[in-house]
């Protein structure tokens, strides 16, 4: 099994075969980024967004995670958060 790091604290675990796939699909991914101005920023004095789409700089980060380390992951299921 390989987890795999999106950022924003998520973390997904898929096995080794798709983790393959989806690494070359994440890197022929444009990173995709909105920027809000206000009509007090903007040059036309109306507020709008900006979109940008370029290629991404980071890859998410992948580790193996041992078959015995996610079964038992599994059993012990989503955290109590206090």
């Amino acid at each position: 099994m390989v987890n795999i790091n999106l950022g924003y604290n998520t973390n997904i675990v898929v096995s080794k075969e798709d983790a393959m796939a989806l690494a070359g699909i994440l890197e022929r991914a444009y990173a995709w980024e909105e920027k809000w101005v206000s009509k007090s920023d903007s040059e036309t004095g109306e507020s709008h967004t900006l979109y940008f789409a370029f290629p991404q700089e980071n890859m998410p980060t992948m580790r193996i995670v041992h078959d015995r380390v996610f079964e038992m992951a599994k059993l012990a299921g989503k955290p109590i958060n206090k």
